[in-house]
């Protein structure tokens, strides 16, 4: 192997450093995109981290927490969450989706092709029918 030169080192450090500048810009494309597309389907948000730790700290939910489900809420969450049986909102709200209770509440409504607005107020509805039924 022949020695470089003082300006072939200074060449080849010069086009790796220009090699790693394009490597890195295509990296930040990608990481930029998934960060748009995570936040777009709702997998991250703000409130829901507030709203875990909130939960953590709180006692049982009651029927006046009925109006704290969000879009980004699945079944099994809000299952968990005032303690339903499982199958009580898949039975209450006829969901014939395979993927419940693993589906946020607009996933489910998008599927569906449903206002998830609509579709979160009959969520609440029946839950309060369900917590009020229940005592």
């Amino acid at each position: 192997m022949a020695k470089l030169g003082n300006n072939g080192f200074r060449t080849y450090i010069k086009y790796a450093l220009i090699f790693l500048g394009i490597v890195l810009v295509i990296l930040m494309f990608f990481l930029v995109r998934e960060i748009v597309y995570i936040k777009r389907s709702e997998d991250i948000n703000i409130r829901k981290i507030q709203f875990s730790s909130f939960l953590k700290s709180h006692g049982p939910m009651t029927v006046n927490d009925a109006g704290i489900i969000a879009p980004w809420m699945t079944f099994d969450y809000i299952n968990r969450l005032f303690k339903l049986p499982p199958e009580f909102l898949k039975t209450s709200l006829v969901v014939t989706d395979s993927r419940y209770p693993q589906i946020s509440i607009s996933g489910y409504a998008r599927s569906e092709g449903m206002n998830a607005t609509v579709f979160i107020g009959e969520v609440q509805s029946d839950l309060r029918d369900y917590l009020i039924n229940k005592k």
